[in-house]
């Protein structure tokens, strides 16, 4: 069956298959990868406005990431949250899923993390609890009285953790290591007090990432200059690596399209008059263009023509 999905929010594995990089944004995001697998750690971020494929590089990147260095770890949130737990969490079930990792990585952990990965990879009651304590839940107290694990998992602990575990990866052999937060905008939403504790939250970790550790994040322009205004010290960091995506010019969007179609195995001749109706309509936003498309197709097919297209345009986009 022919895939005619209009644009979803996170593209599928297949879809990030496919890629367009007419500015060579992403050739250059692999090159600042490669440089982090080397040896020191980094931070970065993509500003686009919604559409402009942040998801969609990030996604891809971790794909290439993965297929190219067999020990790389990555992590990837769909958004920040409302506190630095949700970063945190993604994390621990990247770990958690591999009990060979968790084995070596514990040999270089001190107490309480190495009990409580001993106590995982144990399995059991008490490895059971284990999980639960260290993904921030609640434990009975005389488990952890007799495991000396302490107190719930906070923030503070959290960025703590998060940061002797990556260490411990990168010493038992894996990296690259890669942190995505996409949506950064999404903390303007948060409250005062906790927006800057998870910001400052942010540039803690950055500061003490070992090597072959890149954080990346992704915001509208809008979510930027929030960060921007509200704590410098973070955009500062993140501002080591930057990428701007620009909308599509009427040329880049003739040969988006005409790759899109293609990749699509969509039977569609499509005009370079049909194009430019997309293209003003969509302003050059690649994930409109991509919509557009898909609605084209499903409303007409393959026998497509300007007023046609006009029209399915006018009453969708």
């Amino acid at each position: 069956m022919i895939d005619v999905r209009t644009l979803l929010p996170i593209p599928s594995d297949e879809d990030t298959k496919f890629l367009y990089d007419p500015h060579g944004n992403v050739t250059e995001l692999l090159r600042y990868v490669e440089t982090v697998a080397k040896g020191p750690s980094g931070a970065g971020v993509i500003i686009g406005n919604y559409g402009f494929g942040k998801t969609h590089i990030m996604l891809h990147v971790a794909s290439q990431v993965k297929a190219n260095f067999k020990d790389s770890l990555v992590t990837y949130v769909n958004t920040p949250g409302s506190s630095f737990m949700n970063l945190y969490r993604a994390f621990i079930n990247l770990m958690l899923r591999d009990g060979e990792l968790l084995s070596k990585v514990a040999t270089h952990l001190e107490d309480p993390l190495r009990e409580a990965l001993t106590l995982i990879l144990s399995g059991g009651e008490d490895g059971g609890y284990a999980r639960q304590w260290l993904m921030g839940e609640p434990t009975p107290q005389n488990f952890r009285l007799k495991h000396g694990l302490g107190s719930r998992v906070n923030d503070e602990l959290a960025l703590r953790f998060m940061v002797n575990l990556s260490d411990a990866a990168v010493k038992a052999g894996y990296g690259p290591i890669l942190i995505l937060i996409d949506e950064l905008e999404d903390v303007v939403t948060i409250g005062q007090v906790k927006r800057l504790q998870y910001l400052s939250l942010l540039r803690n970790l950055i500061d003490n990432l070992p090597g072959k550790t890149l954080l990346l994040a992704a915001s509208t322009p809008a979510g930027w200059d929030e960060v921007v205004n509200t704590y410098p010290a973070l955009a500062r960091r993140l501002s080591s690596f930057v990428i701007y995506l620009k909308p599509f010019t009427y040329e880049e969007s003739l040969e988006f399209v005409d790759k899109l179609v293609k990749w699509r195995g969509l039977d569609m001749d499509i005009s370079e008059d049909v194009v430019k109706v997309i293209h003003d309509y969509t302003e050059g936003n690649p994930g409109e263009i991509v919509r557009a498309i898909s609605l084209i197709y499903t409303s007409l097919g393959g026998k497509v023509n300007v007023d046609g297209v006009k029209e399915v345009l006018s009453r969708h986009v």
